[in-house]
Order: structure tokens, then C-alpha cells, then sequence
């Protein structure tokens, strides 16, 4: 015992050292199963793990591909708006140009015949079955018009007023069958009368008072202020051909009107004018 005694702290001291060592070991040991068993389980979940991360990412882009899709839409939708209103605003700004190059073609008609009394006065109603044969007016009495009245526009004769109201008059055209006009070729002198010919085509038809009048295709037809309606001088329209009257006896010339009767909008009514004087110059469209 007194050997233990003395010896009791080496005794400890290698004891501790012994158990240490022991701990140690089966420390290890154990370390070594737990880190087999976790690379086992990493093996087995491997698959299962790239396949949620391959997923995930899958699942992100698709998330990320939808919003781009769905910027790109609202994109579009913008751009067509945009393109919608540009076209909107298109369209506004050829009709303003439309009415300008209308207005001033009047303006200039009115200052062409600077000593005339003139009235615009805008196509309100048309007949589809009678498409040139008369047009309505916003024009009426109110305004000073009258049956018998010429009607104008820059390019040349529309026709005459044949019925009014307060607030409107109707204006039979040149094509009408029942219209006649006296005229005049420029190149040749030589008169006659223009009548409503073909109302699908809207041409005229120059007949001549002579047998064999010096009348050619391209001459140009005015009125002869020989009408009761029409001072001289106002455009009518361009000789096309001439052929034989019935009989022999005179010849007639086709005419194209110098007025585009299919798009009347804005007409000039002459509610006055010197008497016997001719238009000054020959009507043929603003500059």
C-alpha cells in the first residue's frame, strides 16, 4: 500500500494517459463509420440531388423565360397602340391637307374672278342612283342662291342651281342627260352645245352647229356665254374624238369634263357677275 501511496501520481498520470488513448482510438473508429455512412448517402442522393438542382435551375429559366414572354407582350401592345395612333394621326393630317389644298384652290378661284360674287357651298347629299346627275348644297336662298345660278369649282364647270330652299339648293351636273350648256372650242372658235351624254362614264357631248367644223381631239371646250346661265369663257373640258351626226348632216365631239365629278366636296356658286364679261383667264385649276 505504501507502494501505491508513493507512487499514486505517476500511477494517475499514466492511467489518464491510457484512457485518453483508448478514447482516442474508438473516437476514430467511430469517425471513420460516420463519414462511410455520409459518402454512402451522398452516393445514393446524388442523382436525386443534381436532378432537383438541374430542375430548379429548369424551373427558374422557364420563370424567367414566361417573364420576358410576358414583357415582350405588353411591348407589343404598346407598339400597336403606338402604331395605331400614328396611322390615326396620319390620316387626320392627309384630310388637313386635303381640305387646305380645297380651300386654297377656292381661294384662288375667288380671287381669279376678283368682280364676282361667289358663294362656297359644300355637297351635302347625293343620289347613288343619280350619281351625275344632280348633287345637294348647304347652300339655299338664305345665302342669296337662286335657280339658274352657275356653279363652279377651280378645275372648271360643275353645272347650274335648278331648286332651292332656305338652307340648301340642288345642282343639276354637267353629265345629266337633261343639262346642256352653250360652248366653244378655244383652237377653232367654232360653237355648239354640251350636253349630258354617258352617265356611267360622266362624258360629254359637243354638239356642232356646222357641217364640217375644224374641231380636233385635244381642243379645248369653254362655254360660249351664248347660255342664258353661263358668262364665257369657264372651262368645260378636252375634245376626245369627233364623229358624224345622225344623218350626215353635222358632227359631234366626245368631251371629258374638266371637273372630277366623282369627288365634288366644295363647290362655288356664282350669285353674280359682269354682265357679258369672260372669266379672267380661262378656269384650269389653282397653281
Amino acid at each position: 500500500m505504501e507502494f501505491l501511496y508513493r507512487w499514486r501520481r505517476p500511477l494517475v498520470a499514466v492511467l489518464l494517459v491510457l484512457v485518453l488513448t483508448a478514447l482516442l482510438s474508438y473516437t476514430a473508429k467511430l469517425r471513420g463509420r460516420v463519414l462511410t455512412v455520409a459518402a454512402a448517402w451522398s452516393f445514393v442522393t446524388a442523382p436525386a440531388t443534381d436532378a432537383l438542382t438541374v430542375a430548379g435551375e429548369w424551373a427558374g429559366g422557364a420563370v424567367s423565360a414566361v417573364g420576358h414572354l410576358a414583357g415582350l407582350e405588353a411591348e407589343n401592345r404598346k407598339l400597336k397602340q403606338e402604331l395605331a395612333l400614328y396611322n390615326s394621326m396620319k390620316q387626320e393630317l392627309a384630310e388637313l391637307a386635303a381640305d387646305n389644298a380645297r380651300l386654297r384652290s377656292l381661294l384662288y378661284l375667288k380671287r381669279t374672278l376678283g368682280t364676282w360674287k361667289l358663294e362656297p357651298a359644300a355637297v351635302i347629299a347625293r343620289n347613288p342612283d343619280q350619281w351625275f346627275d344632280t348633287v345637294t348644297v348647304n347652300a339655299g336662298s338664305t345665302a342669296g342662291v337662286r335657280a339658274g345660278m352657275p356653279v363652279l369649282v377651280p378645275e372648271g364647270v360643275v353645272g347650274r342651281v335648278t331648286a332651292v330652299s332656305p338652307t340648301t339648293a340642288q345642282v343639276m351636273l354637267l353629265p345629266d342627260p337633261a343639262s346642256g350648256v352653250g360652248a366653244l372650242d378655244v383652237r377653232s372658235r367654232v360653237a355648239g352645245v354640251v350636253l349630258g351624254s354617258d352617265p356611267v362614264t360622266g362624258t360629254l357631248s359637243f354638239r356642232l352647229f356646222t357641217q364640217h367644223p375644224d374641231v380636233l381631239p385635244g381642243d379645248t371646250v369653254v362655254t360660249s356665254g351664248f347660255s342664258q346661265f353661263f358668262p364665257p369663257g369657264l372651262l368645260i373640258g378636252r375634245v376626245t374624238a369627233v364623229r358624224p351626226g345622225p344623218y350626215g348632216l353635222t358632227e359631234t365631239a366626245t368631251v371629258v369634263p374638266a371637273v372630277d365629278f366623282n369627288r365634288l366636296e366644295t363647290v362655288m356658286i356664282v350669285l353674280a357677275h359682269p354682265s357679258g364679261g369672260s372669266a379672267p383667264p380661262l378656269i384650269t385649276g389653282a397653281p
